[in-house]
């Protein structure tokens, strides 16, 4: 029997095929997809209660929606008793809630969520929005089924999603910009840091005015500054249907920040802009990686636009309509049936291409040097061997990754993939393996616990341990020694202690009385 929905292996290397990188590296695509309808247990389950569609899930955006969707579903299941209300989502938890914010933190912090613990009194705590959806996805029955490598693509969705819409509800910082000054949108005296763009200061923005009806969409800050930008389709045919869409490109952002890039993707949405956006992050590089402004994928939708452009004409590089026929004047975001040329070039018209040069896939440049793969937010790139600045080897993983993704371990000192990192909620750092997390909790004990001496236990509370005589034979003196409290009504059951007078004592002499210590007495065996 078929359990899943591929038509042929075409349609399964077009989903996880493998895709060859400048430097030769070969990378699978939708592999966190690929790994997740291969589980095992979700096969099971998916026959023993005749469901197939986990298995059958297509793109990673609609792996994001169904997630999640699962995800609220369950804490209901669950009969989770509180409400936490995120963005457009509505989950359970058994001590966490939302308050009249909805988890927006009252002092700006983007990265955080506001929230209530009902087991520390109802009081108001935040905590790092990846942690925290975290702890949410964790108390549901499903979520506790989930992959480690789909529950950390959902702490980066959500954390990325969380601070763009903390930013958008925040008072208005930043203004958003819909006009024809695709000059300055390429332009790096406009913009505020690096924007990581091959085609900044090239002159070729002129190819969206004179080739294709579009238009420039970018949020400027208080400064004037322009820190997110896009080129916006107005009109995109769907293939098959006359259909238009108004979608909006591949953005790009001061410093790569993606919380950036999607403040700008809300601020169209809310402003009426755009029906659909190349989403944000993971796959962004693919042609055919859109979503409509409900987060629905239109990745199986065949999509062109009206393109007028020669082949000595100016041309900016094109990331999604990137095959062109010529003699219909369209450019296509798949590989149409008889186009004639490939936009996706740097050197500013078609008759420029060079292909014997390299591509740095991160900082989007080609030129002439070797290549290596490196990961930023758990995506592969290829980049340029003389520009790794902002990467770390990590030895267990042989790759480099970007500093932001990466955190040196407080216990060892060894660098580590922070997603792969052993949370210690003991001492609140994050350590590069579990041996690593055991010895610091350990010592953290040792430091700050109070040691039993019943059990030879540590216990974090004083309160927790109470006070026993226990005998030195030698001298018929008694020590103070600790038991927990819990234990003390079992071991007068066991004589093992003995009350008298409102003190426990380990032994008594043969009057059933506390030794003293000039008594001589000698203990004897029983």
């Amino acid at each position: 029997m078929l359990y899943y929905n591929f038509n042929g292996y075409e349609e399964f290397r077009y989903r996880f095929g493998i895709i060859e990188h400048g430097n030769g590296k070969r990378t699978r695509r939708n592999k966190i997809l690929l790994d997740f309808i291969k589980d095992k247990r979700l096969l099971h389950e998916a026959v023993e209660n005749d469901d197939f569609s986990l298995l059958n899930i297509t793109n990673m955006a609609d792996l994001k929606k169904v997630m999640f969707a699962r995800i609220m579903d369950s804490g209901e299941d669950d009969k989770l008793p509180y409400e936490v209300l995120l963005i457009n989502y509505s989950f359970r938890s058994s001590k966490y809630e939302t308050d009249i914010y909805n988890g927006i933190c009252v002092d700006g912090d983007s990265r955080a969520v506001r929230y209530i613990n009902h087991d520390n009194g109802g009081k108001v705590f935040k905590m790092k929005a990846g942690k925290f959806i975290r702890h949410l996805i964790m108390e549901t029955s499903f979520g506790r089924t989930l992959p480690e490598s789909v529950i950390i693509y959902l702490q980066e969705c959500f954390t990325q999603d969380w601070q763009a819409f903390s930013i958008s509800s925040l008072p208005k910082e930043n203004r958003l910009f819909v006009d024809d000054n695709f000059g300055g949108i390429y332009d790096s005296s406009e913009c505020e840091g690096d924007f990581y763009s091959c085609m900044t200061d090239k002159g070729y923005h002129t190819f969206y005015r004179d080739s294709v009806d579009a238009s420039a969409a970018y949020l400027r800050n208080n400064e004037g500054k322009i820190i997110a930008r896009c080129i916006i389709f107005n009109k995109v045919y769907e293939e098959g249907t006359g259909k238009i869409w108004r979608l909006a490109e591949r953005q790009y952002s001061t410093n790569q920040d993606d919380k950036l890039k999607r403040a700008l993707v809300n601020a169209l949405i809310i402003g009426g802009y755009i029906d659909g956006y190349k989403q944000v992050g993971y796959d962004c590089h693919h042609s055919r990686a859109f979503v409509d402004i409900y987060g629905n994928s239109l990745e199986d939708k065949r999509f062109y636009i009206d393109c007028s452009l020669e082949t000595d004409d100016t041309l900016s590089y094109q990331d999604s309509f990137k095959w062109y026929d010529m003699s219909e004047g369209r450019a296509y975001n798949y590989e149409a049936s008889g186009y004639d040329y490939e936009l996706d070039t740097t050197d500013g018209s078609i008759d420029g291409n060079d292909d014997d040069e390299s591509y740095d896939e991160f900082h989007d440049t080609y030129g002439d040097f070797d290549t290596t793969i490196v990961m930023y937010h758990g995506r592969e790139y290829s980049c340029s061997v003389d520009d790794l600045g902002e990467f770390v080897w990590i030895d267990p993983k042989e790759m480099y990754y970007h500093e932001s993704d990466v955190d040196r371990c407080p216990w060892c000192g060894e660098w580590f993939v922070k997603d792969d990192g052993h949370e210690s909620e003991l001492t609140g750092n994050c350590y590069c393996s579990e041996e690593c997390r055991e010895k610091a909790e350990d010592c953290y004990i040792s430091e700050n616990w109070h040691r039993c001496d019943w059990d030879g236990r540590y216990y974090e509370h004083e309160e927790d341990l109470i006070t026993y005589k226990a005998l030195n034979i030698l001298s018929n003196t008694y020590t103070d020694r600790t038991i927990p409290k819990a234990l003390i009504t079992e071991a007068v059951n066991n004589n093992e202690l003995y009350f008298v007078n409102g003190v426990y004592y380990d032994a008594l002499d043969e009057n059933g009385k506390p030794y003293k210590p000039e008594s001589r007495t000698m203990l004897t065996a029983a």
